[in-house]
């Protein structure tokens, strides 16, 4: 019979939640969050359910120590707070679900089954199998993709590089589920998400009254991810007065929680991705060297999704699928739609077009997604790139910086017109950063 702990320090709420689930489950009740993990770790537990609030430590703290501390099994959290900051912090910790009161039996039951059933999927769900998947068609994400199952199995470190949307975080999280370290905890930390003040706090945890508002001590990523995968996304944002510190960590193992004084050790598999030109942060002093090439084992570098055109049709196939539960009918886009999307830029690459497929399938009411339906500015920028090789005819007996000068003259000014003199747009049809745009733009059409 499947084995359930329920933590809590109120009595009552541990013996209601034994009387729903005891015909259906092997239920163990503990009174101690501390208690309660130890017993966790130890007896073999299939499930823990517990709530946020108590005593001794709250129920965010009990999930990260559990997942920490290598814990496999599913993690349930029951609040009587509809948060979703709350939900989303510790979904991130590793919770598998959240459930909010009042309790109902039989939907409990449901909930906690199936919160068992992602996770044992989870375990056993090899690379090809994610569930957001790793869709390719295009020979140079194949090689990629080969690539990083080798170094998944070689438990180097692994430096990812792509624009933003092309799926660091996913391909990390594939290299994970297909390592040896596939059973242990997968931790994100993006980087640029975090201020600065409190970055090295989120990386190596605090001791209790380390700083204003330390109320009590707290772990940080290196520790939670114990001795599996830590992915340090936006690593090229990280001050260089944390640089030093994380390289420390990289080469020893070694790091103190802010306001400590007991050494740590760290056995996490270390993932980084950017989105920047790290060679370039180098030469400018903003990135050490040193971390570079402690970080840059091997390198997988992500294609643009305008470099996979093979690859649209399979995408957004695979997120129509995905969103079908959004609609009552089944949609498909029709050739000419198709065309389309193969034909724009993707500046916002695949994030861009899962949110384009999402709200296709929302607004349009018609089984077949055309062309028109499509934003304007995608088919914009999409007839652009058709006309291009009619419009830029190129004058091979032309110096190469005057040719070029009178192609970026007649590139600037024909884009600006089709966006109807708004700069944004005529950005993104670009895909070029809005700011970089109108000064490129400025500069080359006052000359004209």
């Amino acid at each position: 019979m499947t084995k359930v702990l329920i933590i809590d320090d109120i009595p009552s709420f541990l013996h209601e939640v034994r009387g729903l689930l005891r015909n259906e489950f092997s239920v163990t009740i503990c009174q101690s969050p501390i208690r309660g993990i130890r017993r966790a770790l130890d007896d073999g537990v299939d499930l823990v359910v517990t709530t946020l609030v108590m005593r001794e430590i709250n129920g965010l703290e009990v999930i990260q120590r559990l997942r920490s501390r290598g814990f496999q099994g599913a993690i349930v959290m029951v609040t009587g707070f509809g948060d979703a900051s709350t939900a989303q912090e510790a979904t991130r910790l590793g919770a598998t679900d959240y459930i909010t009161r009042p309790l109902v039996a039989k939907e409990l039951s449901s909930r906690l089954r199936r919160a068992i059933e992602k996770t044992e999927a989870d375990a056993h769900s090899p690379l090809e199998t994610i569930q957001e998947g790793i869709r390719t068609c295009e020979p140079k994400m194949v090689a990629l993709l080969e690539l990083a199952h080798i170094a998944a199995d070689a438990d180097s470190r692994i430096l990812i590089l792509g624009e933003t949307g092309t799926g660091k975080e996913l391909l990390a999280h594939a290299i994970h589920r297909y390592s040896r370290r596939s059973r242990e905890p997968f931790v994100v930390i993006n980087c640029a998400a975090i201020q600065e003040n409190l970055l090295e706090s989120e990386l190596f945890g605090h001791e209790q009254g380390a700083f204003t508002g330390a109320i009590q001590s707290r772990i940080g990523r290196f520790e939670q991810a114990g001795s599996g995968t830590l992915f340090l996304d936006e690593i090229g944002e990280i001050p260089l007065s944390l640089q030093a510190k994380l390289l420390r960590v990289l080469q020893s193992g070694e790091f103190y929680r802010v306001g400590g004084n007991r050494k740590l050790h760290s056995q996490a598999r270390i993932v980084a991705a950017t989105n920047q030109d790290l060679n370039k942060r180098v030469d400018e002093g903003e990135f050490r060297a040193d971390l570079f090439y402690s970080l840059n084992v091997v390198n997988l570098n992500l294609p643009p999704l305008r470099e996979r055109p093979s690859d649209i049709p399979l995408l957004a196939n695979f997120f129509l699928e995905r969103f079908r539960d959004k609609t009552d009918k089944p949609k498909k886009f029709s050739s000419d739609a198709i065309s389309v999307l193969k034909r724009y830029n993707w500046p916002g690459n695949i994030r861009e077009l899962e949110h384009l497929v999402e709200r296709s399938i929302i607004l349009v009411q018609k089984p077949i997604i055309e062309a028109a339906d499509l934003p304007s500015q995608v088919r914009a920028a999409a007839d652009l790139k058709s006309d291009f090789n009619s419009e830029f005819e190129v004058d091979t007996g032309l110096p190469f910086h005057i040719a070029k000068d009178r192609f970026e003259q007649a590139y600037f000014r024909s884009i600006v017109e089709r966006a109807g003199g708004n700069y944004s747009l005529a950005a993104r049809m670009a895909g070029i950063e809005r700011t970089a745009f109108f000064r490129k733009a400025k500069k080359v059409l006052s000359t004209t």
